[in-house]
């Protein structure tokens, strides 16, 4: 018999502040398929795949303290790993308590709930993405991102063994990956081999080990790393580069320099750097 899937709502109280808006606001991941997300109504939103069912899952903040997350087409075992997936989102087991004390006035939109950086449902996703951004525009980049969601994700994000699956040929004619896509298997095969990442994609591989992946270069270990809350490097792009230039007429390595202060969490200020400038541009 097949098991009835159904919806659901709940509610996940935050041990810390996280606003929600500001966590998307972060970067671009929630411009990536298979999210989607909502500024009028608040609602983030992506396809899933939980134990074999094709599903929704939905986050909505209605007060400080607390995340609304609904989800549908999934049955009435998935609740806790529905629940793990968006807590991995939010980064919701994120201490800010040492980055506060160590960036001090540079660490105010923290206490707003910003500082955390959108993350996907497993690292792979995030380490995917990741090089889908080397070398290429935003545009690729989403499209990219949403041909792997269509085939061979179905519909969500395919995990490592759906990728090797359906190879290198496929990635690169189909899905447009071009380049990236000998990285991507070789990558995949590789960490799965290691045991840096399980057959679902959750791992935390080091600096050094992300940097000896055959394709992986200083940004995108460091990027990855981010995400993971290693903040004691910023991933340095060409978008990096150009606003170092032209904000603070320097350049990376001096720029770092320069915040030595900011120590391990080098990343984290300069990400709040820019996201306080953009929240400003808004008003």
């Amino acid at each position: 018999m097949t098991p009835e899937r159904s919806g659901g709502e709940t509610l996940l109280p935050l041990a810390f502040p996280i606003d929600l808006a500001l966590t998307v606001a972060s970067h671009g991941w929630a411009d990536l398929a298979p999210w989607r997300w909502d500024p009028e109504t608040g609602v983030l939103a992506r396809g899933e795949r939980i134990g074999g069912e094709l599903g929704a899952i939905a986050a909505v903040q209605r007060e400080p303290a607390a995340i609304i997350v609904r989800w549908d087409g999934f049955g009435a075992n998935a609740g806790p790993e529905i629940i793990r997936r968006v807590e991995r989102w939010l980064s919701a087991d994120w201490d800010p308590a040492d980055a506060v004390a160590l960036l001090g006035e540079d660490a105010e939109l923290i206490g707003r709930g910003g500082g955390r950086m959108l993350r996907c449902s497993t690292f792979y996703e995030d380490f995917v993405k990741t090089v889908l951004t080397i070398n290429t525009v935003w545009s690729s980049t989403r499209r990219m991102a949403a041909a792997l969601v269509a085939e061979p994700g179905g519909g969500a994000f395919p995990g490592p063994e759906a990728v090797l699956d359906y190879g290198e040929a496929l990635l690169r004619g189909r899905a447009k990956l071009g380049f990236r896509a000998p990285t991507v298997i070789s990558a995949t095969r590789r960490m799965l081999e290691d045991g840096t990442i399980d057959r679902a994609g959750d791992g935390r591989p080091d600096h050094e080990y992300l940097l000896a992946l055959s394709g992986i270069g200083p940004y995108a270990a460091a990027h990855c790393r981010l995400l993971l809350h290693d903040f004691s490097r910023i991933p340095v792009d060409s978008v990096v580069t150009a606003y170092v230039r032209e904000r603070h007429a320097s350049d990376p390595a001096a720029f770092a320099a320069s915040r030595a202060a900011w120590g391990a969490y080098l990343a984290l200020g300069y990400r709040l750097a820019r996201l306080r400038e953009k929240l400003d541009a808004a008003i």
